[in-house]
């Protein structure tokens, strides 16, 4: 028996893509954190090349209820957006992930003009999704993992995500 016997493994599933508008810092939580709250009105999701069910969808509301531990190591993640596919049909994706936070991370996440766009790799976190198509309704019924990166560009900064499913084993030891 392979010791990598039972694991998942994962496939390619979907790109997001968000706008991210402004940030509205609300100071330190009770935690000791620190809470700031961004604005992503904008953006698109979209099934990786090969993945079914495949769709795209532009995003009409999203939001980052992002807090930054008090050691100022990592930030966490509660994303919430809201999309309608090219069908009209609604879906909504909730994102909870952890960023590993170093100076390039705060220049990027306090909007400092010298910051420079995020590798792959800082950021993970994994989603759930729902589905107003029952031609999607298989994204409900599965589980999603992947990672993030932050990219500063001349028209602002874009949160993107590359998610995958986790796709059971089938071991049998």
């Amino acid at each position: 028996m392979s010791p990598h016997s039972g694991f998942p493994t994962l496939t390619p599933a979907v790109v997001v893509k968000l706008n991210v508008a402004n940030a509205n810092p609300h100071g330190i939580i009770h935690t000791g954190s620190t809470f700031t709250h961004f604005d992503c009105p904008s953006g698109t999701i979209e099934s990786a090349e090969g993945f079914l069910p495949a769709f795209k969808a532009k995003v009409n509301f999203g939001a980052d209820w992002c807090t930054f531990d008090a050691d100022r190591e990592h930030g966490r993640l509660n994303l919430k957006v809201v999309a309608r596919t090219d069908e009209d049909a609604s879906i909504s994706l909730d994102y909870n992930g952890v960023i590993r936070m170093d100076e390039a991370a705060w220049k990027v996440f306090t909007m400092q003009p010298d910051a420079k766009t995020m590798a792959f790799g800082a950021a993970t976190g994994s989603c759930h999704f729902v589905v107003g198509d029952e031609k999607l309704k298989a994204l409900e019924n599965d589980v999603f993992a992947g990672n993030g990166r932050i990219i500063v560009g001349e028209n602002g900064l874009v949160a993107e995500s590359r998610l995958c499913q986790i796709v059971p084993s089938t071991d049998r030891d």
